[in-house]
């Protein structure tokens, strides 16, 4: 039942960026192209995924509706490299083939089953949620802005479909089990903070972060949605319309 929301939702969210209009002019400035262009790169590229593996385990998961939103789900992450790509070619920007850590990341979700998969893409989606929300407070670019309001928007929503996910999949685990999962995530976010730390920092620190209030922030939205997995809270719908949230365990 869960999973049909989240498909119902995906299919209503597939016009999320409608209402860029690409062909209006746009302010980047030389000084903040200078700043910004390779942390764009990256982040563009590492929107985009064919997302193979992650649909070959949601077949295996075995749960239609589930694959189906899946599907939706990849679609609508590579439409935030699409309009990323946009931005960057209306401002004659080279996009990048490859990043190591976006290869990383890849090999990471790609080590075991859905669930690892699953508990990487949250980790990466955490990151984004407070990276979008520094680089929108960094530039003066509306067009770069907007774009920046809908992926946060949708990132939200991704999120509590991984929790939902996660929460279901977690379900008959033990208490030390999922501990050791969370320990997991933890670690995972830990090493990913840092390194994004390095190479997006210019972003970052203009958007208003130190190390310590980019390390705390991604740790509160981590240690929320645990919560949210491990039944302590609430997960809210996929539709706002809809009242039945998954109930507190």
């Amino acid at each position: 039942m869960y999973f049909q929301q989240w498909k119902e939702y995906f299919e209503l969210n597939q016009t999320h960026f409608a209402h860029i209009n690409f062909s209006k002019t746009d302010l980047f400035c030389l000084q903040e192209q200078k700043l910004y262009t390779t942390s764009l790169q990256q982040f563009q590229r590492g929107e985009y995924s064919e997302g193979k593996h992650l649909l070959r385990y949601a077949k295996q998961y075995g749960n239609p509706c589930y694959t189906e939103a899946i599907k939706l789900f990849i679609k609508e992450e590579q439409n935030h490299a699409m309009v990323l790509g946009k931005f960057l070619d209306k401002h004659e920007i080279p996009h990048i083939k490859d990043h190591w850590v976006d290869g990383v990341f890849r090999f990471m979700r790609q080590l075991s089953g859905i669930e690892n998969t699953i508990a990487v893409l949250l980790v990466a989606e955490i990151i984004s949620k407070v990276y979008y929300r520094a680089l929108q407070q960094a530039t003066s670019s509306e067009m770069l802005q907007v774009i920046c309001e809908q992926i946060l928007k949708d990132e939200e929503k991704h999120l509590h479909f991984q929790c939902t996910t996660l929460r279901l999949m977690q379900s008959k685990s033990s208490n030390i089990a999922k501990w050791l999962k969370a320990a997991y995530m933890k670690t995972v976010l830990t090493g990913t903070i840092i390194v994004v730390w390095k190479y997006h920092r210019t972003v970052l620190q203009n958007g208003g972060h130190s190390f310590s209030s980019f390390y705390q922030q991604n740790q509160q939205i981590l240690s929320e949605l645990l919560q949210m997995i491990k039944g302590q809270k609430e997960i809210p719908p996929a539709l706002s319309t809809m009242n039945n949230q998954l109930l507190i365990a």
